[in-house]
């Protein structure tokens, strides 16, 4: 007798089909799509961002007070916390203190408390080393415009 070994192999090679049937059963979820992954966005290069404004140092201010031409140094001082002070002097009046500055860009909106009790406040845009603006106190104020010392 021969082996049926042979056969059995031939038919089991040359099966081309099984059926399988899967029943889904329940309620279906729904799932929020998977997150697609992070792109890297290039670094803009240095050069395009635009130059940072330094205002601290020493600036000469020509500016008018009740009608007449008057200069003005301001000192402008950055803090560790980045926070602003400073002194505004003149030959006209005793140093006072800048009680509160904001730079947000290139200007500035400094806050001075005068010798009369009153608040003075000078807005300041910077441009290198010139400085243009205004001042205004009750009663009083100017465009302004003055260079770094």
């Amino acid at each position: 007798m021969r082996s049926l070994l042979p056969i059995v192999l031939l038919l089991t090679a040359c099966q081309t089909s099984r059926s399988t049937s899967a029943t889904i059963t329940g309620t279906p979820e729904l799932r929020p799509a998977p997150a697609p992954a992070a792109t890297t966005i290039p670094a803009t290069p240095a050069a395009a961002a635009p130059a940072a404004v330094q205002p601290a140092g020493k600036w000469l201010i020509t500016l008018s007070a009740q009608g007449s031409p008057m200069d003005v140094q301001v000192e402008l001082i950055r803090l560790e916390d980045g926070s602003w002070t400073g002194t505004v002097t003149s030959a006209a009046f005793p140093p006072f203190p800048v009680s509160k500055a904001v730079l947000t860009g290139n200007k500035m909106v400094a806050t001075l408390a005068i010798p009369t009790g009153d608040t003075a406040t000078m807005t300041l845009e910077f441009d290198g080393d010139t400085v243009t603006g205004e001042w205004a106190m009750p009663g009083d104020g100017s465009r302004l415009s003055g260079k770094r010392r």
